[in-house]
């Protein structure tokens, strides 16, 4: 199997992740085939022009010169439209692959190791701006020039069928450098996307953790870090960028040679003097494109090793598989029900034949010591991971159970909402950062009122990235707010209030409680879990009542949890 063959690969394998734009990349190989061909019959033309005037005195007639008007006007009619199909193709790649990966991350992040996600921010970014110089520009390059050179013997052997076959020769005599120095450039091409990509990752785990970097004095060994790791990559980049120069040499060798023998040839066969300038680019065009080729070729391994990184990622197994039973929601309040759930990090057990029922409307409160699963048991019922073995159903009266699996995941994120306790806010303006696809500015002005936060932002207050200009506590607020903005018929909410003051969890406790939505709260905090009608303890294997809001008592007298 050919060095090509092998780095090709790869590259083939993401073609089933571009879709649609697989007949876009076809449409530019035809105007780049079209656009090459028209600019060698150009050059054996004004080769002609210049063989006719030279040898026989006098210009060529006027249809000659109306052909190469005609061939000058389409090839610039040509580059201009593949310009703009191969750019336009370009960006459109390059939003296939990422959208790919989100859609992939977004069933298999984050992983049960809670890994760095640098190396998957890092492919996102800089292998997928790679690979889309190759589907848009190079792809189109290779197999012009593998019909140019097809063309171009086919009419040398029409015309002159002994230079063609010198002409075969010259291009064999290019090939041949494909293979050269293959194993090293695909070990320094590997070496080198690692090396940058580590880089990325280093840069990506700074970005995120500045504040830390900040706060414990780490800038020198940040800097000791990022400095090593960018010098690895740039010896990396250097020694590959070397190899391709002397590479380049011997190319460029066997270019010379071959334009030696297709002289040779043409002078050796007699050819008609006017006709010897015409022949000769006629051969040098034919070859030349295949050295651009060759030269591509050498660049593939690099490639190659990006868009393995990129089908890794893409391979990556999901956390989250659709159920084969697709199910639609019940209408009006819904229930959960954990029905012996398990579930484990690496060999952690973490839960082990968990039960858990809340009732549509209900408010339960979960508690248990640091480790026990608290926010394992969010994370199941808010579908952010599968469990081992159980099923997580939502059930509604008076519809019958439906396994949480097998709900459309727009749906299902319609009706349940989860806070997490260390969530994300994504940079811009409160009203950018919280808002659902209805809210109003009074909606946001009122809750930014219940929850006391009208004197720190207003809907127009840039928050920063990830929130940086909030305090903690104003941050987990903004948080709930986004949540209870989408009007969940769920909400699932992990240690809403372990950031607040006791006002300010007085307040979250106190919307809490209006909230009609059933809930499951998981807190430490004995006036967090007084608000709610039951209060499930997970420390043992006994479901244990807590105390009962005597408020809400009334609507729900009849919802016990059930025993586990």
């Amino acid at each position: 199997m050919t060095a090509t063959t092998t780095s090709v690969r790869p590259l083939t394998g993401l073609l089933g992740h571009l879709g649609g734009e697989r007949r876009a990349i076809a449409a530019t190989i035809v105007l780049v085939v079209v656009s090459q061909v028209c600019l060698g019959a150009i050059s054996v033309l004004l080769a002609a022009a210049v063989g006719h005037a030279v040898v026989l005195r006098s210009a060529p007639p006027g249809w000659f010169w109306m052909l190469l008007a005609g061939l000058v006007l389409l090839r610039a009619l040509l580059t201009w439209g593949e310009m703009d199909a191969s750019h336009a193709l370009a960006f459109r790649v390059l939003a296939r692959l990422r959208m790919a990966l989100f859609d992939r991350y977004a069933v298999a992040l984050p992983t049960r190791r809670r890994e760095n996600t640098g190396r998957a921010a890092s492919t996102a970014m800089a292998d997928t701006e790679r690979l889309e110089f190759f589907y848009a520009h190079t792809v189109a390059q290779l197999v012009a020039a593998a019909v140019n050179a097809l063309l171009g013997l086919v009419v040398l052997a029409v015309v002159e069928p002994a230079l063609a076959l010198v002409t075969l020769a010259a291009l064999v005599l290019v090939l041949s450098t494909v293979p050269l120095g293959r194993r090293r450039l695909e070990t320094l091409g590997a070496e080198m996307v690692e090396a940058t990509g580590a880089l990325s990752d280093r840069v990506v785990d700074v970005l995120g953790g500045l504040r830390e970097v900040l706060g414990y004095g780490l800038h020198d060994p940040v800097r000791r870090q990022v400095r090593e790791t960018g010098a690895g990559a740039a010896r990396a980049a250097g020694r590959l960028e070397t190899t391709h120069r002397v590479l380049a040499g011997a190319r460029e060798a066997a270019v010379t040679l071959a334009g030696v023998g297709v002289l040779v040839g043409v002078l050796g066969r007699g050819v008609a003097a006017e006709h010897v300038a015409a022949l000769v680019v006629l051969a040098l065009a034919t070859v030349a494109p295949v050295a651009d080729a060759a030269a591509t070729c050498a660049r593939l391994p690099a490639l190659r090793a990006a868009a393995a990184r990129v089908g890794d990622e893409l391979a990556r197994p999901a956390v989250l598989t659709r159920d084969t039973r697709q199910a639609t929601l019940p209408d009006g309040p819904l229930g959960l029900r954990m029905c012996d759930v398990g579930f484990g990090y690496d060999e952690r057990r973490v839960l082990d034949g968990f039960d858990l029922s809340i009732a549509p409307g209900e408010h339960v409160g979960l508690r248990g010591p640091s480790g026990a699963g608290k926010s394992t048991v969010v994370a199941l019922a808010g579908r952010l991971w599968d469990p081992d073995t159980g099923i997580v159903e939502l059930t509604g009266p008076p519809a019958a159970p439906v396994a949480i699996s097998a709900v459309d995941d727009a749906a299902l994120r319609t009706a349940v909402a989860t806070v997490e306790q260390d969530g994300a806010l994504f940079a811009g303006t409160v009203r950018e950062a919280i808002a659902g696809p209805s809210t109003t500015d009074a909606e946001i002005e009122e809750l930014l009122a219940r929850l006391g936060l009208t004197d720190a932002v207003t809907p127009d207050s840039h928050i920063g990235e990830s929130g940086l200009r909030l305090s903690g506590g104003q941050r987990a607020r903004l948080r709930l707010a986004r949540a209870v903005l989408r009007r969940p018929r769920i909400l699932l909410l992990d240690e809403p209030t372990a950031d607040l003051d006791e006002a300010s969890a007085r307040q979250v406790t106190d919307l809490l409680s209006t909230l009609p939505a059933t809930m499951l709260v998981v807190s430490h905090r004995h006036q967090t879990l007084a608000g709610m009608d039951r209060v499930v303890d997970i420390r043992s294997p006994e479901a244990s009542e807590g105390p009962v809001n005597p408020r809400r008592a009334r609507n729900h007298a009849g919802h016990a949890a059930r025993e586990h």
